[in-house]
């Protein structure tokens, strides 16, 4: 079995630690857990930090958990394009072609998942989905455009933490981050000035 667990981390924050950390216990014979930081998401505005600065911040952030089963790797960083999900999935496929692979998404990523690029085909490669549950003020069941992708789902029984990437870009709030950063991270972050940039 094969976790692939991919987002922006513009920055990295706990709560991608602890889905990490999480996915590790709720699947502990898991081949590999991977972490894909993308450098251009189809989804998601212009990034405030490089690729080189968000894979060192992953690196820093996820450092306690990283062995031989869970990695980080940098293939979305380099891509000079968008990054999709099937082409990361279709070669990770290529790779390890006797595995299982299950995609994690947010379950705010549900409604729109078949709108994604070549759906269908990344559909047919994966295995299963795994949901991660988001913070919200009264979290309700989970709605599944249809019972096929429900059937093929498993969803994520994660603690709601109230941190959000968006948050932390966006106010730039010391007491925030070192709050819900990793202290490397957070230290890293205030020595290349990221904080002072939006003043």
């Amino acid at each position: 079995m094969i976790i692939v667990y991919g987002g922006s981390f513009d920055p990295p924050h706990l709560g991608h630690f602890n889905i990490v950390k999480q996915l590790r216990e709720t699947f502990p014979s898991a081949f590999k857990i991977f972490i894909f930081p993308n450098r251009i998401s189809p989804f998601k505005e212009e990034k405030s930090l490089s690729s080189q600065e968000i894979l060192k911040l992953c690196q820093l952030t996820f450092q306690e958990l990283l062995n031989e089963q869970i990695e980080i790797r940098n293939s979305e960083l380099l891509r000079p394009t968008a990054s999709y999900t099937f082409n990361t999935v279709e070669v990770l496929k290529d790779e390890y072609p006797e595995e299982s692979i299950h995609l994690c998404i947010g379950e705010d990523s549900l409604s729109g998942l078949q709108e994604w690029h070549r759906f269908l085909d990344l559909d047919f490669i994966l295995e299963g989905y795994i949901i991660l549950r988001r913070k919200t003020i009264s979290p309700l069941p989970i709605k599944f455009p249809n019972l096929v992708l429900e059937n093929k789902s498993i969803v994520l029984s994660n603690e709601l933490w109230d941190v959000s990437s968006s948050r932390l870009r966006n106010e730039r709030e010391i007491e925030y981050a070192k709050y819900w950063m990793v202290s490397d991270a957070y230290d890293y972050l205030k020595s290349i000035g990221w904080f002072a940039s939006s003043l």
